[in-house]
């Protein structure tokens, strides 16, 4: 007689047994690849809107020149002014008025323009002034730059080599550039920036 082809009900159950030990290993690697994925993304990206801020206030400071502007009321505002104490919506920890370009290859043809970078409650916002010497009705567009941040702290460095968080500390200061500008940035995170910039 022949035997009976197949399978015996243990065997099923062996091989039903081993493919689900098969699919929860197969579901926790996949799971730990999509987390570390997410993990690597968040990191990427909190890093590179970082170094993207850093970069844009790099710019300004680079770019900025002795240049005094008049405030709505006609009063001169110094060509970099620095303060801690913001008095109104478009106040800024660091203001100052950046030099145009003519034909650049990157940022083609622009005005001079008056730039702040304002810290308020976590975010680090960009304000841009559409005009340089203001009237009453002159308003500035304010972007977010960066947020999560925990402190954001600009001094200046003084002629006598001392670093100081205002600027100018005079009158006749207003048409000059401070040496140096540094910048303290801490992340709710906990990472710490510190970037200087001379200024000859």
């Amino acid at each position: 007689m022949k035997k009976n082809q197949g399978f015996t009900l243990i065997e099923l159950m062996i091989a039903i047994m081993i493919f689900a030990i098969i699919s929860i290993i197969s579901y926790r690697i996949i799971s730990s690849l999509l987390i570390t994925k997410q993990v690597v993304t968040s990191s990427q990206n909190k890093w590179g809107n970082l170094a993207q801020s850093i970069n844009r206030i790099g710019v300004a400071i680079n770019h900025s020149i002795p240049l005094v502007i008049r405030s709505s009321d006609g009063g001169p505002l110094s060509a970099v002014l620095g303060k801690q104490k913001l008095d109104n919506a478009f106040d800024a920890q660091l203001e100052l008025s950046t030099s145009g370009s003519i034909g650049d290859p990157i940022y083609g043809t622009t005005p001079p323009k008056r730039i702040g970078f304002r810290f308020v409650g976590d975010t680090l916002y960009i304000v841009s002034w559409p005009v340089l010497n203001r009237v009453i009705t002159s308003t500035p567009r304010v972007d977010a730059l960066l947020n999560n941040i925990h402190s954001f702290h600009v001094t200046f460095l003084y002629p006598d080599k001392q670093w100081r968080d205002t600027w100018p500390l005079d009158e006749p200061s207003i048409s000059i550039l401070p040496t140096g500008i540094k910048i303290e940035l801490e992340m709710k995170s906990g990472e710490q920036i510190m970037r200087q910039w001379a200024l000859w």
